[in-house]
């Protein structure tokens, strides 16, 4: 369990149960930096049982205007999905000052523990079950990005943090993915300075490293290979160390050449290797183009290897593996049970009346209704502008979620380098991406400090030659600053086209950033001639063209 100093206003635990606005706080399960996280349960409605996370921002945060804007703007969007495999967000709001988030109670243990609990006990996840559980979580991704607002419109959703510590397993063998809609708030933050990105190592897709990348769900797909094949092979796809160069970091992934699962560990089926492949394939236009597809192939390759599979062998397998922890957290939450809500109900009633709730799904006797029913979130803060949020929202939701119950978690071990020898490096067999050594440019020396989760430099690479044939090259020699410039300057010019006109000249912008990024030449003077095309056409479209 992760510990720190008491926090300002953190709550000590002999004032244990306390009421928070309509909840009573009954146990916390973690008090990091960032924040407090706590298990409480609903106590204005009767016949609730069920016990519920609170999560509470830190004082020092909640000052912080812009991290308290995203906060809730993405927290408000998360509470609108409804999903079997998506751990839902029962509440957005504030009491007497203090932000929160009541969040779905997952009895169960994220992916990272039990890839590291499997290591302990010198075991392997078996391939039947790591297809079982990358299905279920292609299945709720493929929810979130097909999700659309009261008038049909798409929501547009992306984890952008999809990795073992954001996907949980139940006891009962559920899998759900946590988080969404809290990670994004930090990319858009990253994305209001060119020079930062964010997610983590290893899980990162190409475009995520590429300064001006298009993040889309084909983001989320990559990043669910990287779990499949780590779940299948208990290794990390892959792992740089503390100050790995950007360059190596940048080669590695764009590359794609990475050990065929069924090379990297015994008894693996070769039929996986082409689905992870396509998955990880560098450019998004040659993976799977959406969840469901992914979801589908993954499904075959299950159904030929053991029809019958199904979550009541997940739940035996991770029941194996906890068995002494699940005793103990059973007891735990039963042992809340016995706290009378009743003699908390006149604090309970006027802490109610501190509460501004900016987002909540509808309660009923039974828990949660389906259908949440959104309350209108006032503004609490000017909408510009600090920028704090990225880290903070990021340390705060990230990690094992709900997994906190456990108190005597185990460490995550850190990230170091595995020396890939024997079997030889291969390329996918059935989605070679290309193997160009690009060339990098404006990039540090040294990644930032260690740690799975990252903010980090985004990579710029020169183009080779590209299809934009009508765009002439121009004569005069062009600078490293200057065409850095510009490109920062046309992506800014794009994000306010794509407020006015939409995504329509996505696939362009793409296909010039892929040049750049899988480019082979080093001449600047096609890049500042890609921008000046790309200006052109956006100026046309506004003409009407």
């Amino acid at each position: 369990m992760e510990t720190a100093a008491p926090a300002q206003s953190g709550i000590l635990e002999q004032d244990l149960p306390q009421v928070f606005g309509r909840y009573l706080l009954l146990r916390r399960l973690s008090r990091g930096g960032m924040g407090e996280i706590f298990l409480g349960r609903v106590g204005e409605i009767q016949g609730f049982e069920k016990p519920v996370i609170i999560k509470k921002v830190l004082p020092n945060l909640a000052a912080d205007e812009e991290f308290v804007k995203r906060f809730i703007d993405e927290a408000q969007v998360a509470i609108k999905l409804n999903h079997a495999n998506i751990a839902s967000v029962y509440e957005v709001g504030k009491v007497d000052g203090e932000y929160f988030l009541a969040i779905e109670y997952v009895e169960g243990r994220d992916l990272r523990r039990l890839l590291t609990r499997c290591r302990q006990y010198d075991r392997r996840v078996p391939q039947q079950l790591a297809l079982l559980m990358a299905r279920e979580l292609a299945n709720g991704l493929g929810y979130a990005h097909r999700r659309t607002d009261g008038d049909g419109k798409q929501l547009a959703l992306v984890h952008c943090d999809i990795s073992p510590p954001n996907v949980m397993v139940s006891f009962e063998g559920e899998v759900k993915v946590i988080d969404f809609g809290i990670a994004k708030s930090a990319v858009r933050i990253a994305a209001s300075n060119p020079n930062m990105g964010f997610g983590k190592f290893g899980y990162m897709a190409p475009e995520q490293l590429v300064r001006g990348g298009i993040v889309d769900k084909r983001t989320d797909i990559y990043a669910a290979g990287v779990v499949l094949y780590e779940l299948l092979t208990s290794e990390r796809l892959f792992v740089f160390p503390e100050g790995a160069d950007y360059r190596q970091i940048a080669r590695t992934v764009t590359k794609g050449e990475f050990i065929p699962a069924s090379e990297r560990a015994s008894g693996i089926d070769k039929s996986i290797d082409p689905v992870i492949a396509r998955a990880l394939a560098p450019r998004a236009e040659e993976r799977y183009q959406s969840c469901e597809e992914f979801r589908d192939a993954i499904q075959r390759c299950l159904y030929a290897l053991d029809a019958t599979m199904s979550s009541d062998k997940l739940a035996e397998f991770i029941r194996g593996l906890f068995a002494e922890e699940i005793i103990d957290e059973r007891a735990m939450v039963a042992s809340t049970r016995d706290i009378n809500l009743a003699d908390f109900r006149d604090q309970m009633s006027g802490s109610v009346e501190h509460t501004v709730t900016f987002a909540r799904a509808g309660f009923g006797a039974k828990g949660p209704t389906s259908a949440p029913s959104l309350q209108a979130a006032p503004s609490p803060v000017p909408a510009r502008q600090g920028l704090i949020a990225a880290a903070g929202i990021g340390a705060l939701l990230l990690g094992g979620g709900i997994a906190y119950l456990l108190a005597r978690r185990a460490a995550v071990p850190p990230m170091v380098v595995v020396q890939q020898t024997a079997p030889p490096v291969v390329k996918p067999a059935v989605v070679p991406p290309p193997v160009v050594e690009p060339l990098l440019t404006q990039l540090p020396s040294k990644a930032p400090p260690a740690g799975e989760h990252a903010i980090v430099h985004k990579l710029v690479k020169a183009p080779h030659e590209t299809h934009v044939d009508s765009v002439a090259a121009p004569s005069s020699g062009h600078t490293q600053e200057e065409v850095s410039s510009k490109f920062k300057t046309v992506r800014k010019e794009y994000d306010g086209f794509k407020g006015e006109y939409g995504g329509r000249l996505d696939k362009q912008w793409t296909d010039i950033v892929n040049e750049i990024t899988f480019g082979k030449a080093d001449k600047l003077d096609r890049v500042d001639a890609l921008l000046d095309g790309f200006r052109r056409e956006m100026a046309r479209v506004r003409k009407g063209g």
